[in-house]
């Protein structure tokens, strides 16, 4: 089974999956893993349950042992029984015996205290149905609340160039300084950031011949010392993505792209229990 030191830097995401098309998909996600990408991430609430259905293909075709799946238990868990409801549907729909990481979508999704959440997850791994406690979308207290009544092995939050919160709010740094993997969610923005053409990207994708988004990619993995999520079954775009690791930026570009600030991410506010008032931690990448 994988281990954290074993994590290809660059996974697999799989919100918004092309199910119209499934054997050129299946495809797409085996090339993936046969390039060495092996951490994937999953929620039942993608396409309405289908996409988790569709990974029971996948999962037929790959060594179960040598793929790292986390999952999402999504809106709303409203008493102790909903989390092991919600990780059976996984592990039936999917055809699997175990969930490597479960995490709390976001934890206004726990209608229950946090904690009580995290401690039916600890059950569970007590009776191997999950192997690890991840958390998603988080505070950097509940993080580290969590963390310290349970023990956290990934967080997986948002990052990009242009979005620097969890950084900004310290998570970053926490999960740096206790051994916590930091796995990114639209690293790319699903090319939005690209599609900006800031000239500083610009600059730097002519200097190195390398894509803005190869670029951008090196910056997260190799200075900032995150794993990236990336949902992409075409076998050009993932070729492009894995090149991102074999070039070096220098370190006055690097600081360029550390000193990066978008304005208007820097001024949202943010509602972490969806009282109405502020953007929702999970939807903050969606903005402008």
């Amino acid at each position: 089974m994988l281990e954290k030191d074993d994590f290809f830097p660059i996974g697999i995401g799989t919100y918004k999956l092309n199910l119209e098309d499934k054997e050129n998909t299946l495809k797409g996600l085996l090339y993936s893993v046969e390039k060495g990408q092996n951490f994937m991430s999953t929620a039942l609430v993608y396409d309405n349950g289908r996409v988790v259905d569709f990974l029971k293909e996948f999962f037929r075709k790959v060594d179960r042992e040598k793929i790292f799946l986390m999952a999402h238990l999504e809106r709303y868990i409203e008493k102790l029984e909903d989390v092991e409801k919600q990780v059976n549907e996984y592990l039936t729909k999917m055809d699997i015996d175990y969930i490597d990481a479960v995490q709390v979508h976001a934890s206004y999704v726990s209608k229950i205290p946090l904690a009580e959440t995290y401690n039916q997850i600890n059950e569970l791994i007590k009776k191997g149905k999950v192997r690890y406690i991840s958390i998603s979308n988080s505070s950097l207290e509940e993080l580290k609340e969590i963390n310290e009544k349970f023990g956290v092995y990934s967080f997986e939050g948002v990052y990009n160039l242009e979005c620097k919160l969890n950084e900004n709010i310290g998570i970053i740094n926490y999960c740096k300084e206790n051994n916590i993997k930091f796995i990114c969610y639209q690293a790319l923005r699903r090319n939005r950031i690209a599609n900006n053409n800031y000239p500083l990207l610009t600059e730097l994708s002519e200097k190195y011949g390398k894509t803005q988004n190869q670029i951008l990619l090196n910056w997260l993995i190799k200075e900032k010392g995150v794993l990236a999520l990336i949902k992409s079954t075409n076998k050009d775009n993932i070729d492009s993505n894995l090149e991102s690791l074999n070039f070096e930026i220098s370190i006055e570009d690097m600081n360029k792209l550390n000193e990066f600030k978008h304005k208007g991410f820097d001024t949202v506010k943010i509602d972490w229990k969806e009282t109405g008032k502020g953007v929702l931690i999970d939807q903050l990448a969606n903005q402008f």
